[in-house]
């Protein structure tokens, strides 16, 4: 089968030519790699098509400039649109591949040819605080149950089954290319934290539960400081797109009651961020995202 590899990238040069070294540095070499840049100079398209050519002999290497895409979830739609593989791998422009990717997600989908979309694991998260995993799961219920946490930076070894999930990371997930021609990016809504978790799910709604983590598939995700927003923002942000990930699940059973609950942990996470930074920040975001969250209208066609 066919490999593409794609990566959304904006203003990271360095890290965006590390992540293409390792990819250049796998067993199994994608057939081709798609980059779409929506950065403010041309200076990563550079560097990376002189990687290429030195070391990328058999890579099939298509890069789109354009400044003008909006966003993440955009540039994903952009590249959905382009990919050629029957496979196609998203990542993201800070991740080093272990050498065994590729190979990995390969495998996978040759072995469960059911098998509609996965996602590899990511190796390297920060430690947590002690019963923080628990907690997760004690507020994550029903539609917001998110089975990755646990899984990611925690499950280890070889030859391991995979494992059965709804929710897909989106800066590793793989997907058979009829998911991507039927099921579009939500451009419209806002999506960001969570464009992976409202992608796989409608996904999942379409195909049904045929959708993995590939824990021999892995990688370490090396968070640039660039684009990355810091507490309060990112509280404001998580707590905006929950509103509108619930909104568009409304009619799900005990969907009320779900998100209720869990805007009692996201809460109690956000105060715990204040006593952790001596600041309240985290608790202004999380007002900030609720009320913008509960004045969001729904955009678009992408439900």
């Amino acid at each position: 089968m066919r490999l593409s590899a794609v990566i959304p990238t904006k203003n990271r040069a360095d890290e965006l030519q590390v992540a293409a070294a390792s990819i250049l540095a796998q067993q199994r070499r994608p057939d081709e790699l798609l980059v779409i840049d929506q950065s403010a100079s041309e200076n990563g398209r550079r560097r990376l098509e002189a990687l290429i050519a030195e070391h990328g002999a058999g890579i099939g290497l298509r890069y789109v400039y354009d400044p003008s895409i909006r966003g993440l979830v955009h540039a994903k739609q952009v590249a959905a649109g382009m990919a050629l593989g029957d496979i196609v791998c998203f990542l993201e422009d800070d991740e080093i591949l272990e050498p065994g990717y590729f190979a990995e997600i390969e495998r996978g989908f040759h072995d469960r040819p059911e098998m509609m979309g996965c996602c590899g694991l990511v190796t390297n998260l920060p430690p947590q605080p002690p019963g923080y995993v628990a907690l997760f799961h004690l507020f994550h219920r029903g539609m917001f149950r998110d089975p990755r946490v646990g899984v990611h930076g925690h499950v280890q070894g070889n030859g391991l089954p995979l494992i059965p999930s709804d929710y897909l990371s989106g800066g590793l997930s793989c997907w058979r290319r009829e998911v991507l021609k039927r099921i579009p990016f939500d451009v419209d809504n806002g999506f960001h934290l969570l464009e992976d978790v409202d992608y796989s799910t409608r996904a999942v709604r379409a195909f049904g539960h045929r959708f993995f983590i590939n824990p021999n598939a892995r990688l370490e995700h090396r968070l640039s400081p660039v684009n990355r927003e810091v507490l309060g923002p990112r509280q404001q942000r998580k707590l905006r797109e929950y509103l509108v990930f619930y909104k568009k699940r409304r009619e799900s059973p005990w969907a009320a009651a779900q998100l209720a609950w869990l805007l009692v942990g996201l809460l109690l996470e956000a105060l715990a961020q204040c006593a952790s930074a001596r600041r309240l920040a985290p608790l202004l975001g999380y007002v900030t995202g609720l009320r913008e969250g509960m004045a969001w209208t729904l955009r678009g066609d992408a439900n």
